[in-house]
């Protein structure tokens, strides 16, 4: 009688075992079912820009307008940060350009940034990011981001997305099978939106085209930013270059600071990331779009006023060791600096404002999506 009921036990336990593992197949089968459509997005295409430099970033061709658009919902999730208060639109404000709004240091989850905020404008052509380089990739400049300035915790944030049909459909189409969230393409989608931020439509392109008619002063300022009265082209080139991007993305030390040695700087700049004495206080060219948005100015932002950054170039910049070789030209050759009349000045400030591009101040693909 015992032995019987064993055998009976055990049979139970077999089916019940048989249809636990039919289950687990018809799951599976299921996931494996599901149309290629949903893992599949849409390439985005960028725009035909005039006098841009060829597109090189080896991960524009990955690009698709769902991870553009979940990106676009990542960069504005306050969810993602430790607080849950902060999210990277916090500090890059679009109607500021997608720099602070002002400040010269940015707050994050643990307190004041150590430099200004650059504002994210064309960096789909940048081959480094942040003022010292230290990031190769804008993914990289987002992870650097989210957890020394948005403190994220991974495990919960991914929690998160996953509860959210929009993201988890978004996740699928940009990165396709299997369409599970992770912390690498959080940052992934994140470098797709920014790449977007393109800043190409302002009176000075309008006025490179034959649309737009620069006044007096505003052409005498463009006149000296391509000449060596002004000299601002060697490092932040205009139509006098091959390229529109009002910057060379190159590292330099422009004079700010005095400094007898190397370890003399406040800042190491490009040198901290580098150890290369040849970098000590040095620091990345910035664009000058949309410049008059962007203050304040430097890496420390001391200069409030686009008045005071030319009045500094004019009369007020410093020898080191590391100073670039077009400011010491001016300082040895002609004095403290490029000594402008203040009616140059003026001039050469009334033609910065001309590289104002309020459509993408306006740009609803850069907004808030909630």
């Amino acid at each position: 009688m015992r032995r019987s009921f064993i055998l009976i036990a055990f049979f139970f336990m077999v089916v019940f075992v048989l249809e636990n593992c039919k289950k687990e197949k018809k799951i599976t089968v299921t996931n494996n079912s599901l149309p290629d459509s949903l893992f599949v997005g849409t390439k985005y295409v960028f725009p035909t820009l005039y006098r841009f430099p060829t597109l090189t970033n080896t991960y524009a061709d990955s690009m698709t307008n769902e991870g553009v658009a979940l990106g676009r919902r990542l960069f504005y999730d306050k969810h993602l940060s430790s607080n849950k208060q902060m999210a990277c639109a916090s500090c890059h404000i679009l109607s500021h350009s997608l720099c602070d709004s002002g400040n010269a240091f940015s707050v994050s989850e643990f307190g004041p940034t150590f430099r200004n905020t650059m504002a994210l404008i064309n960096l789909a052509w940048n081959p480094y990011y942040y003022y010292d380089g230290r990031a190769a990739t804008l993914a990289a400049q987002a992870q650097d981001a989210f957890h020394n300035n948005l403190g994220l915790v991974v495990d919960s944030a991914i929690a998160y997305l996953q509860t959210d049909t929009t993201d988890v459909k978004l996740f699928r189409k940009a990165f396709g099978r299997p369409g599970t969230i992770t912390e690498p393409e959080i940052y992934k989608a994140i470098q797709q939106f920014v790449m977007t931020a393109i800043s190409a439509n302002s009176k000075f392109d309008r006025y490179l085209q034959g649309n737009a008619t620069f006044t007096n002063s505003e052409y005498n300022g463009y006149v000296m930013f391509n000449s060596e009265t002004g000299d601002c082209f060697h490092c932040h080139m205009s139509d006098g270059g091959q390229t529109l991007l009002m910057t060379d993305n190159l590292f330099r030390n422009n004079g700010l600071d005095s400094a007898l040695t190397i370890y003399d700087f406040k800042d190491p700049g490009r040198g901290g990331i580098t150890l290369n004495a040849a970098d000590y206080g040095k620091f990345k060219d910035p664009t000058l779009r949309n410049i008059a948005l962007t203050g304040p100015y430097m890496h420390d932002g001391r200069y409030i006023t686009l008045t005071q950054v030319v009045n500094f170039y004019s009369d007020s910049t410093h020898d080191s060791p590391t100073e670039d070789p077009f400011m010491l030209l001016y300082n040895h050759n002609y004095g403290r600096g490029l000594e402008l009349a203040p009616s140059q000045v003026q001039d050469l400030v009334n033609y910065l404002n001309t590289l104002t591009d309020t459509s993408f101040l306006d740009n609803p693909s850069l907004s808030n999506p909630f």
